[in-house]
């Protein structure tokens, strides 16, 4: 579903946005906008989300877009030999035709060597604000149905406008009660530049920017080593902040805030993983840069490995088109078989385990996926050999990451239709390939699988049958899978706010209340569906889940996991946050699951 609507951070005037974005009070950028300066001549109060909000007969004046030439959107991706090479990925408002990295082993930059950045213009997506910086919003006449009410000429009639001054309340946040907004035009240019020819297994300091003009902060990433090297990094998934939110409940906050906190729990992890779902809307720059900017401190600190999530390339209206270059703009990494598709899939090793990043919004119809499966034939004949290859080469560990879940506790799993018809061919190739994790997003929930071997849909409708697999007790008092011949697929529920119900646990009844399009599930099935999960719930507690599969995008309790790999030996930890930042409230972190795999 696409939400039409705004919101974003606590901002008192231009002068405190501009300052946010790091950017002085009198530069700012013209852009195309639909925006008619006015007086608010007329006013009447709508009781909206439970806070009074004016509505006006004419639209605020529409605020300019403020230029941000100090690089932000600061992103270090994997691309390439991860010994030896790693890429960026930045924006500005401006075209800086002398772009570069610099790259620095002692950090005084006395040692750096530059890399140049190529830069492309992209036609960015803002919503309009007043000056405040709050966000506009159209009241629009509704029928008994719901639907705008459209005049003569086709155009959607208009009752007045407001902001998001004073919103609030459930109805709110999950964006039900929010009126229209309109998009402003911004030209943008992004950056992305390689550095190569580094040294194995050392830390190295980063700027980028201008040579000649605005440069970024320092920032740090740490090359792969060898084979059998101890390393470490951390998964969440689905930050997905909303816009809307941004000055009434920041998600932004959230994602960046699960990030900060898995860092500090891991110590001193060598990457991030994010399985998708950066943002709530692709098309709404806004959202990219609140992420961004929020998760800066983190983003600067350590690589960033992502799958493309089914949100990454949403655009405002359901009418337009799906963005399928928008992911690829705002990351900097491989595009196997020059497939960009709402995103790219490809591959890399570290100090061997060989992680492959699917793209599950590979579902488009074309001679390639004429059934629109997650997964088009072409991507998945890559996913084999590229797997094949990397055993040939030594991978000790295989981890697959993907978006779109083969098996997990809430709905997407076993409702979406692109995700089942590939389940039989993939499962089974993870089982043949013997990939040992599975990495998952999508689906809001905290959920941990028995590992699992592939069977034929005659035995299981899921294609999955648990492994009797021998557990053993470790020196670190983890219980390790011996030898596993299955595979564990993996949720650490969501970095954001935004919590979908563990559905699996509830009535039949209940769960086809809720998601109709399971309606032909059985109860065999369900139990069956069941016994493969070690771990399954919603940490998230609320009443909205007694009639929706969905909370209010209100969680305070966030998920993520630290992956710990060290020879023939591999250990999960799943760690659970809570506490409402929004109220101020001290963040707990609490170990609520952990397993290791060990291998002769």
């Amino acid at each position: 579903m696409y939400n039409q609507s705004v919101t974003k951070l606590f901002l008192s005037g231009t002068a405190c946005l501009m300052l946010l974005l790091g950017v002085s009070a009198n530069e700012t950028v013209e852009a195309s906008g639909s925006g008619n300066p006015g007086v608010n001549t007329s006013e009447t109060t709508a009781n909206t989300s439970d806070s009074e909000i004016k509505v006006t007969s004419q639209k605020p004046q529409v605020a300019p877009v403020p230029k941000k030439n100090q690089p932000n959107r600061i992103i270090t991706n994997f691309n390439g030999d991860t010994k030896s090479e790693m890429a960026f990925n930045w924006y500005t408002t401006d075209q800086f035709k002398d772009a570069k990295v610099w790259v620095s082993e002692t950090g005084n930059f006395d040692d750096a060597r530059s890399f140049d950045a190529k830069s492309k213009k992209v036609n960015s997506k803002y919503v309009e604000r007043d000056k405040n910086g709050n966000f506009i919003f159209a009241d629009l006449e509704k029928d008994d149905e719901g639907e705008p009410v459209k005049d003569k000429n086709g155009k959607e009639k208009v009752k007045g406008y407001y902001t998001d001054k004073n919103a609030k309340g459930p109805e709110w946040t999950r964006g039900d009660k929010h009126g229209k907004s309109e998009l402003t035009t911004v030209p943008e240019y992004s950056y992305k530049a390689e550095a190569n020819n580094l040294k194995p297994n050392t830390t190295y300091y980063y700027r980028v920017g201008s040579a000649n003009g605005p440069q970024s902060e320092v920032g740090q990433f740490k090359t792969s080593g060898n084979k059998d090297d101890h390393f470490q990094f951390v998964q969440y998934t689905d930050t997905q902040n909303a816009y809307w939110n941004e000055h009434v409940r920041n998600e932004a906050q959230f994602g960046a805030d699960t990030l900060s906190n898995a860092i500090k729990t891991a110590g001193n992890p060598n990457f991030a993983l994010h399985t998708g779902d950066f943002v709530e809307t692709a098309q709404i720059e806004d959202e990219w840069s609140d992420l961004y900017d929020q998760s800066r401190p983190s983003f600067m600190s350590l690589p960033i490995a992502s799958a493309p999530g089914n949100h990454d390339e949403y655009a405002l209206s359901e009418e337009d088109e799906k963005l399928l270059t928008t992911y690829n703009d705002h990351v900097n990494v491989p595009k196997e078989n020059n497939a960009v598709n709402g995103g790219s899939y490809y591959s890399f090793d570290y100090n061997g385990a060989h992680m492959v990043v699917a793209n599950t919004n590979d579902n488009k119809k074309s001679k390639d996926n004429p059934e629109e499966k997650a997964i088009g034939k072409e991507q998945m004949e890559w996913i084999k050999q590229d797997i094949k290859d990397a055993k040939k080469n030594g991978a000790k560990w295989v981890i697959l990451n993907l978006h779109k879940p083969m098996y997990s506790k809430s709905y997407h799993a076993l409702s979406d239709k692109d995700v089942a018809k590939i389940r039989d061919e993939l499962t089974k190739q993870i089982d043949d390939l013997d990939v040992d994790l599975v990495l998952q997003g999508h689906d809001h929930v905290l959920s941990r699988t028995k590992p699992l071997e592939h069977t034929g849909t005659k035995n299981s409708f899921v294609n999955a049958k648990k492994e009797d697999a021998k557990q053993i007790r470790g020196k670190d008092n983890v219980a390790y899978y011996d030898n596993p011949k299955g595979s564990v697929y993996v949720l650490p529920n969501t970095g954001g706010t935004k919590a979908y119900d563990s559905i699996y646990d509830r009535p039949l009844e209940h769960i086809k209340k809720v998601r109709p399009e399971l309606k032909d599930l059985t109860q065999e099935q369900l139990d069956h569906y069941n016994s493969l999960f070690a771990l399954g719930e919603q940490p998230h507690k609320t009443d909205a889940f007694n009639n929706s599969h969905e909370n209010n995008r209100d969680s305070s309790d966030q998920n993520f996991s630290v992956y710990d790999v060290s020879g023939d030996e591999l250990v999960v930890k799943i760690y659970q946050l809570h506490g409402d930042i929004s109220k101020g409230e001290q963040r707990q972190v609490k170990l609520v699951d952990e397993f290791g795999i060990k291998k002769n």
